[in-house]
């Protein structure tokens, strides 16, 4: 599976998003310094969201808990975020100058409609439509790479969505990001096991969409096997908006994906061998040692020690051990030495 340029999957590097939303609160100015700083920090793509207030919200709508502080409703929330297709043109062409993927979550068809009609690589679904069937099936008709979030929902949830999708063909188009919609997700929350659950049960690329307010359960993601990870910033907590605060600050961003690429280095390879480094201090594992014995004796145990010394010696494992004991030397053992074959 590809997006873009880049491909997405275990033996990959990890397909990092920088989660613009709505910080940019509908500044051009601010969308492309985000844009920027996504670009120099490394991110693979930097995704916003693309709705129609009234194509997705009704106006009466419960606020969630995490805006309740807001001073105006939700779908009046809704609509001062709500971007322009001509604002949303601006940015994905300042996207292909900087050269980082653009990215978008579409929360209604028209939208879905505008984005495609932009060459967009893929379609992020949000939590709001992970169970909404309807949705899926009109984003699966696009034929565009899918990640799908998984907050709001039970596995069964998750298990049908996934099944349709399969379905109507998108297995090989198809990453599991699990999210918890929470903004910021507590850590007692997070539960990242659920990747694992889901590498087992779906046989899918998984991810993280990580609202918590650091990033270490993004790299605790990342050992788990995520091959994509999402994660909000902002240019500034302060800025008025329902998710500045719990956005990575600039710095922070930048450390966010310094740190994951770290992990990926650090988890290097699975096949256990003695590394370069390692090499150089090999003088520190023990090899056999025999004690002060005359020719002609017979070598039993008691003779045998392990001791660090040279790196050309023999150790002291059982498979030659049992070549050794009840051997004769051939010559006299003057004093503690390292023990070699040709003294049998």
């Amino acid at each position: 599976m590809k997006i873009g340029s880049k491909k997405i999957g275990s033996s990959n590097p990890v397909f990092i998003i920088a989660e613009a939303g709505v910080n940019h609160n509908n500044k051009l100015s601010l969308a492309f310094k985000m844009i920027d700083l996504a670009s120099k920090s490394g991110a693979d793509a930097i995704k916003f969201q693309s709705f129609i207030t009234d194509n997705m919200q009704l106006k009466e709508s419960k606020k969630p808990q995490y805006q309740k502080k807001l001073p105006w409703s939700y779908y009046e929330q809704l609509k001062k975020s709500e971007s322009s297709f001509d604002f949303q043109k601006k940015l994905i062409n300042y996207c292909k100058k900087q050269k980082i993927i653009f990215l978008s979550t579409p929360y209604d068809e028209e939208s879905v409609d505008f984005l495609i009609k932009m060459k967009v690589p893929a379609l992020k679904i949000s939590a709001s439509d992970t169970t909404n069937h309807l949705f899926l099936k009109y984003i699966a008709k696009q034929k565009k790479p899918i990640l799908l979030s998984t907050g709001l929902s039970t596995i069964s949830d998750v298990d049908k969505s996934v099944k349709l999708l399969k379905k109507l063909k998108m297995k090989n188009n198809l990453v599991l990001l699990q999210t918890t919609s929470d903004y910021p997700t507590p850590n007692h929350d997070v539960n990242l096991r659920v990747i694992l659950e889901y590498v087992k049960k779906f046989n899918l690329p998984v991810g993280l969409s990580d609202h918590t307010p650091d990033y270490i359960a993004s790299l605790g993601a990342v050992a788990m096997g995520a091959c994509v990870l999402e994660k909000h910033f902002t240019l500034n907590k302060k800025f008025s908006g329902p998710d500045q605060s719990s956005s990575l600050d600039p710095e922070e961003f930048k450390n966010w994906i310094k740190k994951v690429r770290v992990m990926e280095v650090i988890l290097g390879s699975n096949k256990k061998s003695i590394t370069n480094s390692e090499r150089e201090n090999i003088t520190m594992r023990k090899i056999l040692v025999i004690s002060p014995s005359k020719k002609g004796s017979k070598i039993t145990y008691n003779l045998l020690r392990a001791k660090r010394g040279d790196l050309n010696g023999i150790l002291p494992m059982e498979e030659n051990i049992k070549k050794i004991i009840g051997k004769k030397l051939k010559k006299n053992i003057h004093y503690e030495s390292q023990f070699n074959w040709n003294m049998i």
